[in-house]
């Protein structure tokens, strides 16, 4: 597959949407914006609880999604749908300006997830205002309103009761733990509310440049952690983030108890729909 996306604009996405934005500093110390950690640099371990106590944030229902609508793909009796709704799923690896890139466990710099980005791709320029939709049903289990790093953000928990016997196969989900997809750096706060029910192909938002980025793109991680996670709020490397809103992001993003993994292995549709072994 042929990468549509010139060099120095994938150079400047990197450095966009990298989770290093300058110092990591103590919660009690005095905080610098807009600063980027060291490389090799561990950010710091709070003692956290698994749902944070903060007030949830309101969804903007003032969003215009145009007459385009929802891109899916069948899979086992779930629709497992691309994140982008005008680029179905077997066009997304011509649109990744930053791969997955992990860090090594419990570090914080590299990329936890993905960016779905370009700079003159077919009949456009760029994504900007481009509608989001959720991958898969499930429960939005966190909105952010701009809150640094990841802006204006929601978080989907899907059961694994809830994904097709192919997914749960390749995804290999432990007991008591669900899927989470992320969906960050959107043009205005999402339109779902926390706590909602969400089905597939349900449009979220719009493409943006939110938090920490200066280009237009969709950063989407995937991760499996213990089941009825809530966010109602994280906010990190921000002199306004509180100790709770440092800790729910240490919590999804360095604790381990939310293993990150390659969202691509659950998007790309010959992986997610092959045919089991011994089955023809």
């Amino acid at each position: 597959m042929i990468r549509r996306i010139v060099p120095v604009f994938i150079v400047l996405l990197v450095v966009a949407c990298s989770s290093d934005p300058d110092p990591v500093r103590s919660p009690t110390a005095g905080l610098v914006a807009d600063s980027v950690p060291p490389t090799e640099t561990a950010i710091p371990q709070f003692t956290h609880t698994l749902v944070p106590s903060l007030t949830a944030s309101s969804p903007n229902p003032d969003i215009s999604m145009g007459t385009l609508q929802p891109s899916s793909t069948p899979v086992a009796g779930v629709e497992l749908c691309s994140p982008l709704v005008i680029h179905p799923l077997v066009e997304l690896p011509e649109i990744i300006g930053d791969a997955y890139d992990p860090p090594r466990p419990g570090r914080e710099e590299r990329h936890h997830g993905i960016d779905f980005a370009y700079y003159h791709y077919q009949e456009r320029d760029s994504m900007l205002g481009e509608p989001v939709q959720a991958i898969l049903p499930g429960i939005v289990a966190s909105v952010l309103n701009g809150q640094y790093p990841y802006g204006n953000m929601v978080i989907v928990e899907t059961k694994e009761s809830d994904l097709p016997i192919e997914a749960q196969e390749i995804l290999k989900i432990p007991s008591g733990q669900s899927l989470y997809i992320l969906y960050a750096h959107m043009d205005q706060p999402p339109q779902v509310a926390l706590g909602e029910q969400v089905q597939s192909c349900q449009l979220l938002g719009e493409v943006g440049m939110s938090g920490n980025t200066d280009i237009p793109h969709l950063h989407v991680e995937t991760r499996l952690g213990p089941e009825n996670a809530v966010f109602e709020s994280m906010r990190f490397y921000d002199t306004r983030a509180t100790v709770a809103e440092m800790e729910a992001y240490v919590l999804w993003r360095t604790s381990g108890e939310f293993q990150h993994f390659d969202p691509m292995d659950l998007l790309l549709p010959d992986r997610i729909t092959a045919t089991p072994p011994g089955e023809s």
